[in-house]
């Protein structure tokens, strides 16, 4: 081989190298920012409360259905803690959180929380105009609460290290009466 050959060989795999080191390291940087915010976000009294206060809410049979100014302050908190799952759920959708950790973790208080207050969730989404509210706590509950067959969709989630999300725009009704019958089901 030429020598000049191999000096470009040799420079084209050191550039993408670099290439490769730095976006490894954006991703890194990416992921601890997220911790980091989290971290701030995670107030666990706070969180407590808010999961206790829903519970209570659940228990009683007192969701609220349309939110008007008697009911207003029920629904921020509410809001706080699906927006805190959500938060979570985009993190793991993103790959900045590893999703076995949350699952191990908050599987069960999350998806019974989010089935218990999908009538919410529903009118919310109505109420606001916005079919995206929520949508990526939506996605990972049907993901967690689904018995998983697809072999192909493991491998994608192993090779990108996040969840994918195939077909999931075009699947939303379809996933919304799975999750209506899951919600049915749960005490």
């Amino acid at each position: 081989m030429d020598q000049g050959i191999a000096v470009i060989i040799a420079a084209a795999v050191a550039i993408l190298g670099i290439f490769y080191t730095a976006r490894q390291q954006r991703k890194m940087l990416r992921k601890q920012h997220t911790f980091q915010v989290i971290d701030r976000l995670n107030d666990w009294e706070a969180m407590d409360w808010h999961v206790d206060f829903a519970a209570g809410l659940i228990r009683r049979g007192a969701i609220p259905q349309i939110c008007n100014e008697g009911q207003k302050a029920d629904c921020d908190k509410l809001d706080w803690l699906l927006n805190y799952y959500e938060f979570l759920a985009s993190a793991i959708i993103c790959g900045d959180i590893d999703e076995e950790l949350v699952k191990r973790t908050e599987e069960s208080r999350l998806c019974r929380s989010y089935l218990k207050l999908l009538p919410y969730v529903r009118e919310a989404r109505e109420d606001r105009d916005d079919d995206k509210t929520w949508e990526n706590l939506e996605f990972l509950v049907y993901r967690w609460v689904k018995p998983r067959a697809d072999q192909y969709d493991q491998l994608l989630d192993r090779f990108f290290l996040r969840p994918t999300i195939n077909n999931y725009h075009h699947m939303r009704e379809e996933i919304a009466a799975f999750l209506d019958v899951k919600s049915a089901n749960i005490r």
